[in-house]
């Protein structure tokens, strides 16, 4: 029979210590969250801000055409804008 010899276990082996070292800190995970954030949230400020100047330009063009009897379904088909703000944006337009 062979005896095995094994080294002794040391405390860092029995309390994980080892593991501790490649630990993130929590300040250091949260910089790593914002810095996965922030490309694409500066991408979603700059759309949003495009989408405003958008709106800008479509609304008086929506409220004409509701002025004009085009249905709400279409006005909504043609520019993704839904049948209530497009009512509202007309009712503004309208002076009312």
């Amino acid at each position: 029979m062979t005896a095995v010899l094994e080294a002794p276990m040391t405390q860092a082996d029995t309390t994980g210590q080892d593991d501790v070292m490649t630990q993130k800190t929590p300040g250091e995970s949260r910089a790593e969250a914002e810095a996965a954030l922030k490309p694409l949230g500066q991408q979603r400020i700059k759309l949003l801000a495009k989408l405003e100047e958008i709106e800008q330009e479509l609304r008086p063009l929506i409220a004409e055409a509701v002025r004009m009897e085009v249905p709400y379904r279409r006005i909504n088909e043609l520019t993704a804008v839904a049948p209530n703000t497009a009512r509202a944006w007309a009712k503004k337009g309208s002076g009312s």
